[in-house]
């Protein structure tokens, strides 16, 4: 729809993400790298035929429940991608996050299970993601507070924008305008109240930002 004007990159280890990404052919003005985001430097993509556009950086970052798996040091996460983003870009995070109070997040994830999963997975498939996937993922998760204070360390701007039981989606940037640029652009969430638990868009603390409403949806009768 952008005719070019937006140009992506994707990276994953997973030979099952690339085999995804080109299901349907080669997508246009979209390039895959099969390896992990750490490999992806600045000489390498200068250097590389298919990346040399992305050299000066990247307008727009987003980490995927990326971070989670790794490690729970968020500060020196954020500031080593960091380096790819420009002076004015956004860094969009979505992660899953521990609550401060142990038996909300438990209550939380008992919601999502019984409430949603139930509808298309059996019980032995959702226990076994549990043992296989998130019990790893558990061991690296932050709460929100300390996601705030790592980003507080590079940004000046942030907010939440969108939330679902334990998951959230955060932007950060040090352009306010671009930021609010991106908020109005947004459409609002499209989230069962009941999974809900934090008005987006949302203020992070230590990231104060004056925040616009989502579009609204849908068209006047004279348009």
């Amino acid at each position: 729809m952008g005719n070019g004007k937006i140009q992506t990159l994707s990276c994953s280890p997973n030979k099952e993400n690339e085999e995804s990404f080109f299901l349907h052919g080669q997508p246009a003005h979209a390039t895959f790298f099969l390896g992990p985001f750490h490999h992806l430097t600045r000489s390498r993509v200068a250097s590389t035929p298919s990346l040399k556009h992305f050299s000066d950086g990247f307008d727009i970052i987003l980490e995927d429940t990326t971070f989670q798996m790794y490690s729970p040091n968020r500060r020196e996460q954020v500031g080593f991608v960091k380096r790819q983003l420009k002076e004015d870009g956004i860094f969009l995070f979505l992660e899953k996050f521990r609550q401060i109070e142990g038996d909300e997040y438990l209550r939380r994830e008992l919601q999502k299970d019984h409430g949603y999963k139930a509808r298309f997975f059996k019980p032995e498939e959702i226990k076994n993601k549990n043992k296989v996937i998130l019990k790893r993922m558990n061991l690296n998760e932050t709460t929100l507070n300390d996601m705030s204070a790592a980003l507080a360390e590079y940004f000046k701007y942030g907010c939440v924008t969108w939330n679902c039981g334990n998951f959230y989606t955060l932007a950060a940037s040090n352009n306010a305008d671009n930021l609010r640029r991106l908020i109005s652009s947004m459409a609002p969430p499209c989230i069962p109240n009941e999974y809900v638990y934090i008005e987006a868009p949302g203020q992070l603390p230590g990231l104060a930002v004056e925040l616009p409403p989502f579009r609204r949806l849908g068209r006047s009768p004279d348009e």
